[in-house]
Formats: C-alpha cells, sequence, structure tokens
C-alpha cells in the first residue's frame, strides 16, 4: 500500500469518527464533559486532513481513461515539416539555433548547386562559384543568404540588432524563404503563390498547430498539438497490441470524490472548533458521498460479449468494408456507464457512422453501433475498448475485448497497365525482343539448314527455286528478370494531406499493378525492400509465385501501412542496402519505388545503375508547397529527378492525383 491510500483511508476513518462524534455532541447535555481542549483538538485534526486533502486534490488531476479518436484520419509527417519545425524553433522558441541554421544552409547549398547545374549544364565547382558570387539572382536577400559570414549583409543585420531592428536570426530566416523562393524560379519548378506569414489563418500557421508547436487560437502555450498515431498517442491506453480474447487493462479510482472528501472534513472540522451544529451535518453529507464513493461496487466486463460483423473478410485495399458490432452484458448486474470504442486499426479510414458508443447496458441486454471503413492491406484483428464505470463515477475499469471476426485485405495484381521493360533477358520466353535468331514471330534471317532444325522453320520457296535446304529465323522473345525494389524506411512514410495514402502505400499499389503486369507478360518478377527490416522475395513465375506474392504485399512487415518499430544499435550503422545487394542477380533489372525524399534514394538508384542494373524509378509525388519547408522539399524532389534523368536512369514521375497510366504514358513518350 503506497503512501497516498493509506493517508486516504486515515481521512475517511477520521471522517467517520467526527461525524460520530457531531451526532454526539447535538443530542448530550453537557458538550463539553471532558474539557474544551479534548473537543477542539480532532476539529483541529480534521481542519489538518482537509487541508491536506486539498492539496492532493490540486497537485493531483481526475485519474478517467482517455479515450482514443479512431474518427480522426491519421497524421503522417508530411514532406518539409522539418524544415517549419526548425524555422519556428529558432524564430520563435530561439531553440537549437546554431545546429538547425548549418542544417539549412547545408541543405539549400546542395539544392541551389543542383540548380545552378542544371540551368547552366556546368560543373559544381563553378555552380558553387556562381551561388557564391550573386549573379545567379536580382534578389538581394536571396544572393545574400548563400554569402559568406563575414559579409556586409551579415555585419549590417548584426548593426540592425544593435539598433534595435531585425535580429540575425530573423535576417537568417527571411533570407532563407527569399532564397527557396528564387530557387523555385530559376530552377522553373512550378508553385503556387505563397504569403510569408505565421499567423494561425495562414499556411504556416496551420503547419505549426499540426506539428504541435501552435494551438488553434494562435496561443503558443500549453498546447500539446496533434500527433502522429492516434491510439498511442491521443489515448491513456499504452498499446492495442494483444493476443488474448480478453485483457484487463486497468481498474482504478477516478479521485473524483477528492473534493467532497476535502469539504467534508473542512465543514466537520470548523463545526466543531466552532460548536456549530449545523456546520457539522453539512459535512456529513459530503461523508455520505465519499463514503458511497468507496463502498460501491466495482464493475466487471469479463461477461461482456462482443460480435464484429464484417461485410466481407476478404478486401481489397482502398475498399470500402462495413463494421456491425453487438455488445452483450451477460453477467448478472447492470453496467450503468459503459463506453465503447472499436480501436480501428491505423491504416484504416473511417468513412460513414461513428466506432463508439456510450450507453448503459442492464444484464442480458445488448448494444450495437455500425460504422464504415477504407481497408488497407493486412491480416486485421482488432479490439474493442471497454471502459465500465460504477453508479458514482468514482471506480472504472479499462479492458480490451477482441472478438474472432479477422479481415484479410490482399491486392489483387490485377492488370490495367503496359509497363515497358527494357531489353535485359533471360533464358525463359517473354515479351522483350532479342537480338537474336530463333523461334518468334517477328523475321530475323536466313540461314543454312542444320541437322534438327524444325519442319515448320524450313525456306520451301528456296528449296523450290534452288534445291539447295535454308532455314529461316525469327527475332527471339525471352522473358526478363525484375525485382521490384521498395524505399520502405521512415522517411518514405510521407503524406500530403491527413487521410490520404502515404508514399509507401502509394508505392505499394503501384507495385502490385507492376508485378501483374509484368508477370503478365512472361517475366521473372521479385520483390525486395531496403530498411531496417529485411525483405528478399526471388524473382520467378507461376501461380504459386502469384500467390505468394499476393500474400507477401500483405504481410510483410516491411511493405506495413506502419512503419516498422526500429532498432537502433547506438555506434553502429548498417546500410539498409546489404542484405539486397547481397542477393541481387547481375542480370536483374530493378523498379525502384520511392518518393525520393532525401538524397539516399538518388544515391540507391545511382549505385544499381552503375553496377551494371537497367533502374526504372517510379516515384509518387506527394509533395505540396503551402509552407517554406514544403516548398523547399518539393525543389529537392526535383532536382533529384532532374539528376537522375540526366545520368540516363528512367524516372516515372507519378502525380498521386492522376491514374499511374497516364504517368506511364508520358514516361514512354519522353523516352521514344
Amino acid at each position: 500500500m503506497d503512501v497516498d491510500e493509506a493517508l486516504r483511508r486515515i481521512i475517511m476513518a477520521a471522517g467517520v469518527v467526527f461525524v460520530l462524534g457531531g451526532a454526539v455532541l447535538i443530542f448530550v447535555d453537557d458538550p463539553f464533559p471532558w474539557g474544551l481542549t479534548v473537543i477542539i483538538a480532532p476539529g483541529l485534526l480534521a481542519l489538518l486532513f482537509a487541508a491536506l486533502t486539498v492539496r492532493g486534490r490540486l497537485q493531483g488531476e481526475i485519474v478517467e481513461t482517455v479515450m482514443p479518436d479512431p474518427e480522426r484520419p491519421p497524421d503522417n509527417e508530411r514532406p518539409g515539416d522539418e524544415v517549419d519545425r526548425m524555422l519556428y524553433e529558432m524564430t520563435v522558441l530561439r531553440q537549437g539555433v546554431q545546429e538547425n541554421r548549418e542544417h539549412l544552409e547545408e541543405r539549400m547549398e546542395r539544392l541551389g548547386v543542383a540548380v545552378i547545374q542544371d540551368r547552366r549544364d556546368c560543373s559544381p565547382t563553378e555552380a558553387e562559384r556562381v551561388l557564391q558570387s550573386g549573379e545567379w539572382t536580382d534578389d538581394e536577400d536571396a544572393a545574400a543568404f548563400f554569402q559568406s559570414e563575414t559579409s556586409a549583409v551579415d555585419e549590417a543585420g548584426f548593426a540592425n540588432a544593435l539598433t534595435g531592428g531585425r535580429s540575425d536570426i530573423d535576417t537568417f530566416a527571411y533570407q532563407f524563404r527569399a532564397a527557396v523562393e528564387e530557387l523555385l524560379r530559376v530552377g522553373e519548378i512550378p508553385a503556387q503563390e505563397l504569403e510569408f506569414d505565421s499567423g494561425p489563418d495562414s499556411a504556416l500557421g496551420r503547419v505549426l498547430q499540426r506539428l504541435g508547436l501552435r494551438s488553434a487560437g494562435g496561443d503558443d502555450e500549453g498546447d500539446e498539438g496533434i500527433q502522429a498515431n492516434w491510439n498511442t498517442a491521443d489515448s491513456s491506453i499504452e498499446s492495442f497490441d494483444t493476443d488474448e480474447p480478453f485483457e484487463d487493462v486497468s481498474l482504478h479510482r477516478t479521485n473524483r470524490w477528492l473534493g467532497v472528501t476535502a469539504f467534508a472534513l473542512f465543514a466537520v472540522g470548523a463545526g466543531i472548533v466552532t460548536y456549530s451544529p449545523g456546520l457539522m451535518m453539512a459535512g456529513t453529507v459530503g461523508v455520505a458521498y465519499t463514503i458511497y464513493g468507496r463502498i460501491t461496487a466495482v464493475p466487471a466486463t469479463d461477461q461482456l460479449t462482443v460480435e464484429r460483423e464484417l461485410e466481407t473478410e476478404d478486401a481489397e485495399p482502398g475498399e470500402e468494408v462495413e463494421v456491425l458490432v453487438t455488445v452483450t452484458n451477460e453477467s448478472g448486474s447492470m453496467l450503468p456507464d459503459l463506453r465503447l470504442v472499436d480501436a480501428v486499426p491505423d491504416s484504416f479510414i473511417v468513412t460513414d457512422g461513428c466506432p463508439r458508443l456510450h450507453t448503459a447496458l442492464r444484464s442480458g441486454a445488448s448494444a450495437t453501433f455500425s460504422y464504415k471503413v477504407r481497408v488497407e492491406r493486412g491480416e486485421h484483428q482488432w479490439p474493442l475498448l471497454c471502459v465500465a464505470r460504477d453508479f458514482s463515477g468514482g471506480a472504472e475499469r479499462t479492458s480490451l475485448i477482441t472478438p474472432e471476426a479477422e479481415l484479410t485485405v490482399t491486392p489483387s495484381l490485377k492488370v490495367t497497365n503496359k509497363v515497358p521493360v527494357r531489353a535485359q533477358t533471360t533464358m525463359y520466353s517473354g515479351d522483350i525482343n532479342t537480338r537474336q535468331g530463333g523461334p518468334g514471330l517477328e523475321f530475323h534471317s536466313v540461314r543454312d539448314y542444320q541437322n534438327g532444325d524444325p519442319m515448320n522453320r524450313i525456306n520451301w520457296k528456296k528449296l523450290a527455286q534452288t534445291g539447295e535446304l535454308a532455314t529461316v529465323d525469327f527475332r527471339q522473345e525471352k522473358a526478363a528478370t525484375v525485382t521490384l525494389l521498395f524505399d520502405t524506411r521512415q522517411s518514405s512514410y510521407v503524406a500530403a494531406e491527413p487521410g490520404e495514402p502515404h508514399a509507401v502505400d502509394h508505392s505499394v499499389h503501384a507495385a502490385s499493378d507492376v508485378f501483374g503486369a509484368l508477370y503478365d507478360q512472361g517475366n521473372l518478377v521479385g520483390v525486395a525492400a531496403f530498411d531496417t527490416v529485411p525483405c528478399w522475395f526471388s524473382a520467378g513465375a507461376g501461380s504459386e509465385h502469384l500467390e505468394k506474392a499476393r500474400m507477401l504485399f500483405a504481410q510483410h512487415p516491411a511493405l506495413s501501412p506502419a512503419p516498422p518499430e526500429r532498432q537502433n544499435v547506438e555506434g553502429q550503422y548498417i546500410d539498409p542496402m546489404t542484405h539486397v545487394l547481397r542477393r541481387l542477380q547481375s542480370n536483374s533489372q530493378i523498379f525502384l519505388f520511392t518518393p525520393l525524399a532525401d538524397d539516399y534514394a538518388m544515391e540507391v538508384a545511382s549505385r544499381l545503375d552503375s553496377q551494371g542494373h537497367l533502374v526504372t524509378v517510379l516515384s509518387p509525388d506527394v509533395t505540396t508547397d503551402r509552407s517554406v519547408g514544403q516548398r523547399l522539399t518539393r525543389a529537392e524532389r526535383t532536382a533529384r529527378v532532374r539528376h537522375l534523368r540526366q545520368r540516363g536512369i528512367r524516372v516515372i514521375d507519378w502525380d498521386t492525383d492522376e491514374q499511374l497510366r497516364l504517368s506511364i504514358d508520358r514516361a514512354k513518350a519522353r523516352w521514344a
């Protein structure tokens, strides 16, 4: 038993004694048979206990389970959020100024060199010189950002700070924004007009609210913001992962009656000290409520039966599924306050209805609620969160009940696009034309007859004219070996808007289409992913191989809708591509699915290309341009796309607002 619990029991016992004492004082003729001091001492003691109770109430809080919010879509990180966060920390919080400034300067220098190289077709050294000299722009603020630390602009900024003008940090932020806008213009990167306003209704203000750095009303204090994962951040339940059909999470007192206890002790103590029977009787009311809150039965939820009916148990990603939940109280007692929330998986989006219910259930009664969700790949079996309270609300039991219903969501690997494959072949026949003669459809050459040549390839016309046997060769068609490679690092789990699929989801959806198309063309197709969770599925063919690929897209943790938990070993770095390079065949083509959110993804494509692999990058574009950080990230991604294309690497720049087929058609026209 802890100290607080012991103190509460002492206070309760003292309260009962004081109530009995007050009742005695009302009915006795001589209220002071033992002397005034003996009577006043319990009153003073009651006042002391009342003060301690008030202190405990002020220092503590009402302990009630915070319910999750499954209706709110998952709020994944946006490309550029980290830049906006750094600027806010520098300019408003005045934290991490040096580290954030160095990081932003390094990123801007890389982007500036890439843009100047692309526009002027010069070397990196020349591009850096142009950037430092300022001759690349007429905007003085943008040019000043890339000047050396001893430039006149910096000296002027320091002077302004001394004279009460703009500080050096504010000057840096202003020049940073100007440089980003000018690089967008010089690099001919399309973007909307942006007003650099940090008010609560501005684009930057909305970004800061989402990052948890500003409240919706513009107040920067006391707001924890919106976190990324509703079931672990917004709820007091640490985790909804359970393998048990029933799990008791917690049983606790809510401390809801502490204020009443303090009032009761104060009234009783003051009544004794002042010899006021009426005040003492008023305190007895509070004591009665406190005792009632302590002696009421704790509700039990182990006799609740939960049935979850699914519209279908085998769905495809993106399909809407209706869910009906029925809860029955099979215990012999009533549940006066029952709160139910279906812990919908994070990757699901509630599209209709409400996955929660607040009700009271008598013995044998049932309650139902229904909703619709847009499902995502995987095998899903999720619990129902039950929070039951007694009549007084003083005790609360939290449980997780998991029904037997299970939903399996797997891609169909349907063929909706004709995916181009380059002329790198294996011994298996397929759709790729080669330079070799042999069996096929397209004429290749005529050669002398050799023993064993099939009769259907003999040139009968030449035999009739010359009497010599000859064999016709056609252009052979062979299968390509293709590996679909996914970038599933943390930086790839970014989305444009709340509730929209993140880049990994877009990649897996596109890859399921690409896999089906390549398989249908007769190619050998495999799957791999690079991150801390190894993923390798060797290229192959056949119906069994196709079914295994479907299940891999749905179940492998490396392709999960949620990023896998990272286990970083301090002081140790493991290249995410290590396990892929060990198994990758030398003749395998690569379809790399990545949002190109950082330079590492670009380096992976370049490394594979330099090793002789034919690389095609399919990059879903989830960047936006409503804040300076988002605009910087969009410019960086555009620079990476241009760099890869300049190296001769094919890039399908996929605007996720359009169908993939349109982006593939535009890419094929460019390659032609």
